[in-house]
């Protein structure tokens, strides 16, 4: 198995090794990309570099200022080897090709006849110069075959008849035809059916479940029985999805575990379901349109900003138009180097937001590509909050900060489910 590491100059002068992962890796200024470089000489998306196998090849995104590899412009798919020389608009990039391991290294082709020892020259030229010779056909090898056939014939014959009368005595001894006997199955259903009472209940019952109706099933019949009510740490894990699906741009199988939504429980049980985020989401919803048109100015998605803007306010009633406002522009900047593709970006730029504000939008980026390129553990699993939090990398403040927008972007999905009197947001 093969891999490809990316080696570059970061634009704050620091050297990068990046390792590339996954079939499809965009190359771009955008914080959409796999590997966004905050360049002007790159364009949003600048460049795509595809895996088939243990080969890698780059393309042209449709870039301004052009690709190429060891200085030769790349219009078609072009293979990238061990030291290619990468420029992205005049960014270079130097290409690795490793081996994870020593025994990985492909073995030398052998010639397909290796395999196979050819014939002696000598023994070649006899079998050419003795052909076989035919024999006739022994007329007893020519009587067998018929006299098998009539053999298993007859055995087979027998058989069938042994089988047929062996039944017919046992549907005598019965009593009836076999038509007759009913399978346990179905004696089942019909007694269940005609006794009442009986806690086992057909599926062919009438639709009409009303009281006193003849559908209506014995009140101790356990197939009436509701089905239980949700836990607590089910409702979250729901509509905890749901909330980090629509702040994505493209993060469609996002989930929580059950350890990561009993500490989105837990700071839930901390709001308390205070009366200022029922107000604060109501007002989201009223002011829906106006936060659409400023999300839409950032590259952020409307529930993702209001949901920020209500997390600031916390616990206190506000102006959530106003609060989204002054926030998006440290979001804006955050996105484009830290990205907003998975709903696990999102929860970065929401940890990493008191550095935006301070002015220093790059130091969680630059930790992460740090982290790439040392770690052995992929991309995606470096880039959340959950593996920071366990590694040390982020604050406790910084973790605290995006739970909280988790967990209120949870509330928000389902209000009621969670004690706090307002309708869903939907934005």
């Amino acid at each position: 198995m093969y891999e490809l590491w990316l080696k570059f100059t970061d634009p704050d002068g620091s050297s990068k090794r990046i390792r590339v992962d996954g079939s499809r890796f965009v190359i771009g200024r955008h914080s959409d990309c796999d590997l966004a470089i905050a360049d002007s000489r790159l364009s949003r998306k600048h460049a795509v570099i595809e895996r088939f196998g243990d080969r890698y090849e780059i393309v042209d995104a449709g870039s301004s200022t052009g690709t190429d590899v060891n200085g030769t412009p790349v219009i078609d798919p072009v293979p990238i080897n061990d030291g290619a020389a990468i420029s992205l608009g005049g960014y270079r990039l130097t290409a690795e090709v490793v081996s994870r391991l020593a025994a990985d290294t492909p073995p030398a082709y052998a010639p397909a006849t290796a395999a196979t020892p050819a014939a002696s020259p000598a023994k070649a030229s006899v079998v050419s110069a003795t052909p076989a010779e035919p024999r006739p056909i022994p007329i007893g090898l020519l009587l067998i075959g018929p006299l098998l056939a009539v053999v298993l014939v007859l055995v087979a014959g027998g058989v069938i008849y042994l089988v047929v009368a062996k039944g017919s005595g046992d549907i005598a001894s019965n009593g009836g035809d076999l038509d007759d006997q009913p399978s346990a199955d179905v004696t089942t259903k019909d007694k269940d059916a005609d006794e009442p009472g009986n806690d086992a209940k057909t599926t062919t019952t009438s639709p009409d479940t009303r009281p006193g109706s003849s559908g209506t099933s014995d009140p101790g019949n356990s197939s009436d029985v509701p089905p239980a009510k949700q836990s607590e740490t089910a409702k979250i894990e729901t509509n905890s999805a749901a909330f980090l699906r629509k702040i994505a741009q493209n993060d469609p199988k996002i989930f929580l575990t059950t350890e990561q939504a009993e500490k989105v429980a837990s700071k839930i049980k901390q709001l308390g379901g205070a009366s200022a985020i029922a107000e604060n989401i109501k007002s989201a919803q009223k002011n829906a349109a106006q936060i659409r048109t400023i999300a839409g100015s950032k590259n952020l998605k409307p529930q993702f900003l209001a949901v920020a803007a209500i997390a600031k306010l916390g616990t206190s009633r506000g102006d959530v138009v106003q609060t989204a406002q002054s926030m998006s522009e440290v979001l804006d900047k955050l996105s484009i180097q830290i990205g907003n593709e998975l709903a696990d970006d999102c929860l970065l730029m929401i940890a990493a937001y008191d550095q935006g504000a301070a002015g220093d939008t790059m130091k969680m980026r630059n930790m992460l590509q740090d982290l790439a390129g040392k770690s052995t553990e992929s991309s995606r699993t470096i880039r959340t909050i959950w593996f920071l939090q366990k590694q040390n990398k982020i604050t406790p403040g910084e973790f605290e900060r995006a739970i909280t927008f988790l967990a209120i972007g949870t509330i928000a999905q389902n209000p009621k489910d969670f004690d706090v009197n307002a309708e869903a947001l939907n934005i």
